[in-house]
């Protein structure tokens, strides 16, 4: 037997209003750091090859000194932050914070920039040593200025943040359960950034929406509801 159809107008309407109204995620905070063995520098000589990792201390340096028929010296500054956390959801913000040591140059122009690395298929475990991430690094990737001799950023000590959501993204949508990123400077700058061994080191704050399992049970229900008045509501087949 059909249920009246006032009760079938009822159950539909009710079903619908309880679909637009329902919260369909909370909002979640993360604060996500870089592990001790998440973070090291590397060196090499672009004539002689690879000087190897520095791994521990206060600090991520970073520098590059011309050396002429030497070879040029490099360092640069390598950390993962965890990121397996933040699935399954929806990312609205990630910003990435370190702390400077403060950086110069001892050339008449230098610069200093963060860069995420693209790392494709590499398993990772955290350990920036024990994942080989030197020789990828040696690419020093940028786009993210911290310091600049000719303006702005001074190179002054202190705290710096950098928008990171699109690399985060990135990372998650290839499975991956770190985002890794990239100290370098160009010609003679120097400077360092805190480790995770100061406490201070580098981390990602990152504002999530994920959705409730109590939501998506009421949710569940309401479409459930709504199917129901629905067919009911249908004309009977008359066919023969």
């Amino acid at each position: 037997m059909n249920a009246p159809s006032w009760i079938r107008t009822a159950a539909a309407s009710a079903a619908v209003l309880l679909w637009a109204t329902l919260p369909l995620a909370a909002q979640h905070t993360f604060n996500l750091h870089t592990a001790v063995s998440g973070d090291a520098t590397y060196s090499w000589n672009s004539k002689y090859g690879p000087w190897g990792y520095g791994a521990g201390g206060d600090s991520l340096g970073v520098g590059l000194s011309m050396g002429g028929t030497y070879g040029n010296d490099y360092t640069v500054g390598i950390f993962m932050v965890p990121i397996s956390a933040l699935t399954p959801g929806t990312l609205n913000s990630a910003t990435l914070s370190v702390t400077s040591n403060g950086f110069s140059t001892g050339y008449y122009y230098g610069s200093a920039t963060l860069g995420w690395l693209d790392l494709g298929a590499t398993a990772l475990s955290g350990d920036v040593v024990a994942d080989g991430l030197g020789p990828a690094s040696t690419a020093r990737p940028g786009g993210m200025l911290v310091y600049d001799s000719g303006g702005s950023p001074s190179g002054a000590a202190g705290v710096m943040t950098f928008d990171v959501l699109t690399y985060v993204n990135a990372d998650l949508n290839a499975g991956r359960n770190y985002s890794t990123f990239v100290l370098s400077g160009s010609r003679d700058t120097y400077g360092s950034i805190m480790s995770a061994e100061t406490g201070s080191g580098p981390s990602i704050l990152v504002n999530s929406s994920i959705p409730e399992p109590a939501t998506l049970a009421l949710l569940a229900g309401a479409l459930m509801l709504g199917a129901v008045a629905w067919r009911r509501s249908r004309p009977a087949d008359t066919t023969t």
